[in-house]
């Protein structure tokens, strides 16, 4: 784990709203492949189910 860096200063409002949405970004992204992974076992175990497997 990295540990927390006294020496640099707090982000100005400016850099921590770009930084929110770079995270809020990434939660959008990582959501959507969860969703993705979801909807794709599911189907993948219907159609096991359907083949008789």
């Amino acid at each position: 784990m990295s540990e927390i860096d006294n020496d640099k200063a707090p982000m100005s409002p400016e850099e921590q709203k770009v930084y929110q949405a770079r995270q809020k970004q990434r939660a959008i992204i990582m959501a959507c492949l969860l969703l993705f992974m979801v909807v794709l076992f599911y189907l993948i175990t219907i159609v096991k189910i359907g083949s008789g497997s």
